[in-house]
């Protein structure tokens, strides 16, 4: 199966409930039964879809991400500005609600399993690489339509504040900072990068 192919509606279940089994139980966890059980099928039907846990790990990466995709763009599409989708943007993942909370949690258990998995590191690169390009082109953006300062260089830019709020992140889920202190911090590096228009 193609991990960028549309899926049927039998499939999503399988992948969404293959999320939630990561999500609670990680990695380790994701066992054909347990996805099975999750999702109200037969452990032969996942099989048929998928024929590893590692095939399984990779599609419901890419499905997650797809879908956290489309929430981005329904929370930022309502916004008056670039400088407002930056800002929520970067926030996002801040979030302790469903899809945010689950996909940080995916993430986070991705990122451990990826160096015994050649064929999902490239998932993964993919799907960091656009966060951070949707970032530089939110700092354009702003750039264009006034509501930020326009930076001497975009990227660089958009890269730092990437790096900036996956750190923040990063802190928040290891119970460094709390939610409101970890807001407050990723708003001072939007300001510090890009004070407004």
């Amino acid at each position: 199966m193609n991990a960028s192919a549309p899926v049927s509606e039998r499939v999503a279940v399988i992948l969404e409930s293959a999320c939630r089994v990561v999500a609670r139980d990680g990695a380790h966890g994701l066992r054909m039964a347990a996805v099975a059980e999750e999702a109200g099928v037969s452990k032969a039907l996942v099989h048929y879809y998928f024929s590893t846990r590692r095939e399984l790990l990779r599609h419901a990466f890419a499905f997650s991400e797809e879908r956290l995709a489309a929430a981005v763009e329904e929370l930022l599409a309502p916004l008056p500005d670039a400088a407002a989708r930056l800002e929520h943007a970067l926030l996002a993942s801040l979030d302790p609600e469903p899809p945010w909370s689950e996909q940080r949690a995916l993430w986070n258990e991705v990122w451990s399993t990826m160096r015994f998995d050649d064929l999902l590191r490239p998932l993964v690169e993919d799907a960091y690489r656009a966060w951070v390009e949707r970032i530089v082109g939110l700092v354009r953006g702003g750039a264009e339509d006034g509501s930020l300062a326009p930076p001497a260089d975009p990227v660089a830019t958009g890269w730092r504040l990437a790096a900036a709020a996956d750190g923040i992140d990063s802190m928040l889920y290891l119970g460094l900072l709390d939610r409101r202190r970890a807001r407050e911090l990723v708003r001072g590096a939007i300001e510090r990068e890009l004070p407004r228009g």
